[in-house]
C-alpha cells in the first residue's frame, strides 16, 4: 500500500473532527474520566517504500504498564490546548520526534486501559521521507519499528485476556508482544485501512 493510498483510506474512514478535545464523541462521557491520554499511531515509509509503525517499550521502572509496548504519547496536561497537542508533545518528549498537525490524518476509536481506566485517543500520523535519530527518554526502554505487513500477518486472539464478555487480540512480532489497549488500537487501524486479516482469527 502506497503512502497516498494509506492517507486516502484514513481520511475517508476517520476524518479529524472539528473539536479535537471532545472529538464529537457524545456516547463517551468524559466528565467521569480522571485521565485522558493522546497517542500517535505513526506510520512512515522507509527507503524501500515499506510502511513502518513506531512503538515504544515502556520502562520497567514505571509505576503503571511497566515494560509494555505502547504508542508514543501520554496523559493530557493543563498546558495542552487539545488531546492532539498532548499526543504531539508527549511523542517529542518520549522519542524526540517532532510531528506537525498537518501530518495527522484522523483519530481512531478511543479505547480505555482496563486496569488504570485511562481513555486513550489514538491519532494517526503519516511521516513522509522517513525518520532519523530517534532518542528515547527515561520513560522509554526501547523504540520499536515494525513493518505494517508483519503486524497484519501476526494478529491472533489473546486467549489469556479474553472473556465471555469480550474478545481480546494480540500481536507477536520479532519477540515483541503487543496486547491490551495497544493491540485494540492496532487492530482498529488495520480494519480501517482494509488490510488482509489473519485467516485464523474470526472478526
Amino acid at each position: 500500500m502506497s503512502d497516498k493510498q494509506f492517507s486516502e483510506r484514513i481520511l475517508k474512514n476517520i476524518p479529524m473532527p472539528q473539536d479535537t478535545y471532545k472529538l464529537h464523541l457524545s456516547e463517551i462521557d468524559l466528565s467521569d474520566r480522571v485521565d485522558n491520554s493522546g497517542v500517535l499511531v505513526i506510520v512512515y515509509y522507509n527507503q524501500k517504500n515499506i510502511p513502518i509503525v513506531i512503538f515504544t517499550k515502556r520502562s520497567s521502572k514505571l509505576r503503571n504498564h511497566a515494560g509494555e509496548i505502547s504508542f508514543p504519547g501520554g496523559r493530557m496536561s493543563v498546558y495542552d490546548d487539545s488531546l492532539v497537542d498532548t499526543a504531539i508533545r508527549e511523542t517529542y518528549e518520549e522519542i524526540g520526534l517532532k510531528v506537525s498537525k498537518e501530518n495527522i490524518l484522523g483519530c481512531l476509536t478511543p479505547t480505555n486501559t482496563y486496569t488504570t481506566k485511562i481513555l486513550i485517543f489514538p491519532f494517526v500520523a503519516i511521516i513522509y521521507g522517513g525518520v532519523n535519530n530517534l532518542v528515547p527518554n527515561e520513560e522509554v526502554e526501547e523504540i520499536i519499528e515494525i513493518p505494517l505487513e508483519r503486524l497484519t500477518n501476526s494478529v491472533e486472539i489473546d486467549k489469556t485476556h479474553s472473556s465471555s464478555s469480550y474478545q481480546m487480540f494480540k500481536f507477536t512480532v520479532g519477540g515483541h508482544l503487543i496486547w491490551g489497549a495497544t493491540a485494540r488500537i492496532l487492530k482498529d487501524l488495520l480494519e480501517v485501512i482494509g488490510s488482509k486479516k489473519n485467516s485464523n482469527v474470526t472478526y
